[in-house]
């Protein structure tokens, strides 16, 4: 059973999301709705994401649903580094705002502000102690962030841990889109 589920993806900007309306988060938002309650039926307790603006912190709206539905899943941030987000503009950080409020826990792994990319390199180590599989929205082929985060967990697993992947890609993306859509 996934008791702790890490999940990430593309940032906005990746995914061209530049507002907080676009019909893309939507169909993003959705899908992890439906994946989110498919986890939870399951039993997993605890989804645990950052707090980066794209796929992470439309999880957060999608928990938020989830929660409304009567599931008992609760959503933990687990942020890089003290002061994280300082530097985006006042909009996004009211965005990060909202998204860390809407969260049932948040914590960092990192007193420090940032300093380092291996303060990242932690974060992704302590992703990975922490949760039992972690579900991504990245396509190997299209590169981007999630990169770094997917090569984390191939060379994790390749070390020994038991340890699953969930990893969505564009054509399954667009698969779940034609199906809103078509119905």
């Amino acid at each position: 059973m996934i008791k702790n589920l890490w999940v990430t993806g593309y940032r906005s900007f990746e995914l061209s999301i530049f507002k907080d309306n676009d019909p893309k988060a939507k169909v993003i938002q959705d899908f992890f709705e439906e994946r989110i309650t498919n986890y939870a039926e399951d039993g997993t307790e605890w989804i645990i994401t950052g707090a980066q603006l794209g796929t992470e912190q439309i999880v957060g709206k999608a928990i938020q649903e989830v929660k409304k539905k009567g599931y008992n899943i609760r959503h933990a941030v687990m942020l890089p580094y003290d002061e994280f987000g300082n530097k985006w503009n006042e909009n996004n950080q009211l965005l990060l705002n909202v998204f860390l409020r809407n969260a049932d826990y948040v914590n960092k792994v990192s007193n420090m502000s940032y300093h380092s990319g291996r303060q990242l390199k932690v974060w992704q180590d302590f992703m990975l102690k922490h949760t039992d599989e972690a579900l991504i929205f990245y396509d190997p082929d299209s590169g981007g962030k999630p990169k770094y985060d997917y090569e984390a967990i191939k060379s994790y697993q390749e070390r020994g841990n038991d340890y699953q992947l969930e990893l969505i890609d564009f054509d399954s993306m667009q698969d779940f889109a034609n199906m809103l859509f078509d119905s």
